[in-house]
């Protein structure tokens, strides 16, 4: 195949790719004949998603592509949506009902007439003159009554004007490039429809767009503002019960009282350990100075007298020890705690000199050689006592205080782990409450944010188209030409590749496994520029000639035996073979022709036709259906034709003695498997003397194949273009 074969094969089926085209433009122009003008309208809307500023950063919005992408597809399924379309085409078909008339840049007078034909007097009732929202109230109540009242059927039907499905299939929104702009345009049959679709179109989904922005971030404020009473209330709960602890628990600042305890404690212990160790000291010299005394001295400083004395200082002394000791720990003393104190140490001092007058009363050994030894004692013995009670008042003192601070230290050591407990509780709420108030505060700044960028901007208004669109019409004509010469196009050839007709040598010779001997052509469409006489001549030229190179190797006055046969009926064999008959005969070779048919012979040519009789597939030779005047051995060629094989029964051992057999095979026709089986037969007879084929019915154009360019009448032109298409570039006719 190439692309002559393609030419040919679309130049067979001409009229039907020339009409088509035409029946389909004609369809086509007569389909939109009465085509509506077409108006279209646009706006674009800044919307400030991509690049937007933010109060939040105060620098303008990072860009991500994907959050870009989202937010853009979030606006445009907004402008689409059901609800918003549907708000459209009432608001639009309220804005017509208040109009006392029509109005060019509103609606045109024969759509108003339109509207106002199917509109109901119930629904003309609803009208408030002069009172939009009013009356958009009014129609959007009726409209929810029921699904099947003439506003509900006019906004979710088929009206081109206002039904929902309408105007959103008519309604075009993208996004302008990489911009923030966004682009929607809208066609109707109508200019000031189109422009007011638009601008109610724009005024619905931004007031749409601008609430459910300001609700979401309303909630989030909300949620945080409840957040935060909450948080109040538990750091103010916090609060009050640390306040009520230190009441109880006279506390005014417990990490200093208790800082302020243990540091007196210690410098307590120093003091003590020192008033300790001077008592060991005093109570040591004592028993050292007794140890030195005289019994009779012993019994003196023992006496009574002296041991009253002793215990009213020891008293004293541990009454001043007390107020001192008291103001050293818990500050200085009132100006009565301060009076006692002097009368204390004033009687502490009366009470050393009558000790002392007594000591020295008591001994009179003054003057004597030991007395001077004595009284050196008894003086220091009596500054030790003194000094020895006065330690021993201390410590008694010092042991109450120790009680005192060991007391202190047992009531402040649990209430320190409670007083931490209630201060996390404190640090917990008051973070919380911290928390709950910047996020509140970041929620607020992008409300602000929000309602902000909500607020888009609408840079182009829609305008009133002046002029129609250019009408498609011709373009669609243009497609429906188109379309009817490539469809059928597109059907001749699948249906050329998808036959399974046998057609050309190549397929005859893969589909039967024979060898194409000749072809001979169909002549049922007589074409007047082709010689179809001298075609069908040099046919029968080729085959004679391919039959007589079978023989030639023959003997010679030898008769050459030809079997014709074929398949089935119809295949057009008888035709051939006399056609062949003839040749022959005009080449001066004398032929028998034997044949089924009843055929005339033509004059001075020898045919003999037979009968198929039951015994036929029975007869062992050739020379047996011939009657006993006519011998084969006295002609050149015998042409024995057979009825058709697969319905008829037919004799295999003919096929053994021809010399050669000639399957007559129809090209129009699809070979089956009965086909096949057929000549399995013969191939087993026949001992190795295959059939060969006479391929009957050709196209024309196959022929070429075999007799080359057939003789036609053609232009320069047209040899130019076939010789273009066969890359024959530099072929002329002739040598010259």
């Amino acid at each position: 195949m190439n692309i002559i074969f393609f030419i040919r094969l679309l130049q067979k089926h001409m009229l039907i790719l020339v009409i088509t085209p035409i029946m389909m433009a004609g369809l086509v122009f007569f389909l939109t004949q009465n085509q509506p003008s077409k108006f279209v309208s646009q706006t674009k809307i800044y919307t400030g998603i991509a690049t937007g500023s933010s109060i939040v950063s105060l620098e303008e919005s990072k860009f991500d592509l994907f959050g870009t992408r989202t937010a853009f597809d979030n606006l445009i399924n907004l402008i689409k949506s059901k609800t918003t379309i549907e708000e459209v085409g009432l608001k639009l078909f309220t804005q017509h009902m208040l109009l006392d008339e029509a109005k060019q840049d509103v609606i045109l007078r024969k759509h108003y007439n339109e509207l106002m034909a199917i509109v109901p007097d119930e629904v003309k009732d609803l009208v408030v003159k002069n009172n939009f929202e009013k009356t958009y109230h009014n129609f959007l109540q009726y409209k929810k009554e029921n699904h099947s009242n003439f506003v509900n059927e006019l906004i979710n039907l088929n009206h081109r004007h206002y039904s929902s499905k309408k105007i959103l299939s008519k309604v075009k929104v993208s996004r302008v490039q990489s911009s923030d702009m966004v682009e929607i345009k809208y066609e109707s049959d109508d200019p000031g429809i189109c422009s007011g679709t638009l601008k109610l179109l724009n005024e619905v989904f931004v007031k749409v767009y601008s609430d459910i922005k300001v609700n979401q971030s309303d909630a989030v404020v909300r949620y945080f503002q409840k957040e935060i009473e909450g948080a109040r209330a538990s750091l103010n709960g916090a609060e009050e019960e640390l306040v009520e602890f230190n009441r109880n628990h006279n506390i005014i600042n417990y990490y200093e009282q208790t800082k302020h305890i243990a540091s007196e404690k210690e410098h307590f212990d120093l003091m003590y350990t020192q008033i300790l160790m001077d008592h060991v000291a005093a109570e040591s010299v004592l028993k050292v100075l007794e140890s030195k005394m005289s019994e009779s001295e012993k019994r003196r400083i023992n006496s009574d007298e002296m041991i009253a004395l002793r215990d009213s200082l020891s008293n004293v002394n541990y009454q001043i020890s007390m107020k001192i000791s008291r103001s050293e720990i818990f500050g200085e003393l009132n100006d009565d705690e301060t009076e006692k104190l002097n009368r204390l140490k004033t009687k502490a001092g009366e009470l050393t000199q009558y000790l002392r007058k007594n000591v020295e009363k008591q001994f009179d050994l003054d003057n004597s050689i030991e007395g001077l030894t004595g009284s050196s004692i008894l003086e220091q013995w009596l500054q030790k006592m003194i000094e020895f009670e006065s330690s021993q008042a201390q410590l008694e003192v010092g042991k109450l205080i120790t009680k005192e601070f060991e007391d202190l230290f047992e009531t402040y050591a649990p209430l320190g782990a409670k007083m931490k407990r209630l201060e996390r509780k404190i640090d917990v709420a008051e973070r919380k409450y911290l928390s709950m108030l910047n996020s509140l505060n970041t929620a607020k700044l992008k409300q602000q944010n929000i309602e902000l960028n909500s607020n888009l901007k609408i840079v182009a208004e829609p305008f009133f188209p002046i002029e129609a669109e250019p009408s498609k019409r011709k373009f669609l004509l243009i497609i429906a030409f188109m379309v009817g010469g490539i469809i059928p196009t597109f059907i001749i050839l699948a249906l050329e590749f998808l036959d399974s007709s046998i057609k050309t040598v190549r397929r005859a010779e893969d589909k039967t496994g024979l060898k194409v001997a000749a072809m001979f052509p169909k002549n049922l469409n007589k074409n007047d520029k082709l010689d179809h006489e001298f075609i069908n001549g040099r046919s029968l030229d080729v085959i004679a000639r391919k039959l007589t190179l079978l023989n030639h190797t023959e003997e010679k006055g030898k008769v050459h035996k030809i079997l014709i046969y074929s398949n089935l009926k119809g295949e057009g064999k008888t035709y051939l073979s006399s056609l062949l008959f003839e040749k022959f005969e005009q080449f001066g070779l004398k032929t028998l022709f034997v044949t089924p048919h009843d055929i005339e012979a033509p004059i001075g040519c020898t045919c003999i036709n037979y009968q198929v009789k039951p015994n036929f597939n029975r007869l062992s030779s050739i020379q047996d259906i011939l009657n006993d005047a006519v011998n084969m051995n006295d002609f050149d060629y015998v042409f024995v034709e057979l009825p058709a094989i697969i319905s008829n029964a037919y004799p295999l051992r003919w096929f053994k003695e021809a010399d050669n057999s000639l399957l007559v095979l129809r090209a129009n026709r699809a070979w089956a498997e009965a086909d096949s089986n057929s000549l399995k037969d013969i191939e087993l007879v026949s001992e190795g003397k295959r059939s060969q084929i006479i391929l009957n019915g050709v196209e024309l154009t196959e022929m070429e194949s075999v007799l080359g360019d057939l003789p036609k009448k053609r232009s320069w032109f047209r040899r130019g273009i076939k010789n273009i298409l066969r890359l024959r570039f530099f072929t002329n006719a002739n040598i010259l």
